[in-house]
């Protein structure tokens, strides 16, 4: 009995000093079950899982945007469809942009 209690007592002061989480992670009362995230497959902002991320950059869907006519673009966010969001200027008329993971630049809302 007084070995367990021993481990129990050890365990408890590692876990305090952030050490032995690993030796006994339902000694905790108020411990949070998480999943590490897949950075992979979720973009940290609402994403499902499952949602495959694609490597696409602000500065390649600047160029696209640019090179549909449009200036002043400023990217808001991609979102986890891997749509880009923007505003942009084109033939006068400013308001938000969006481009397609095939490429095709559309004004919002089409």
């Amino acid at each position: 009995m007084t070995t367990i209690r021993t481990i129990v007592i050890s365990i408890a002061v590692l876990s305090a000093m952030g050490i032995g989480g690993a030796l006994a992670p339902a000694m905790a009362d108020n411990a949070t079950a998480t999943q590490p995230a897949d950075l992979g497959t979720q973009s940290g902002n609402n994403c499902t899982n499952g949602e495959q991320i694609d490597g696409s950059t602000a500065e390649q869907a600047i160029a696209k945007f640019k090179a549909a006519g449009y200036s002043d673009v400023q990217i808001l966010e991609k979102g986890c469809d891997n749509f880009w969001h923007a505003t942009g200027t084109k033939g006068g008329q400013s308001g938000n942009i969006v481009l397609s993971p095939t490429g095709e630049v559309m004004p919002e809302g089409n």
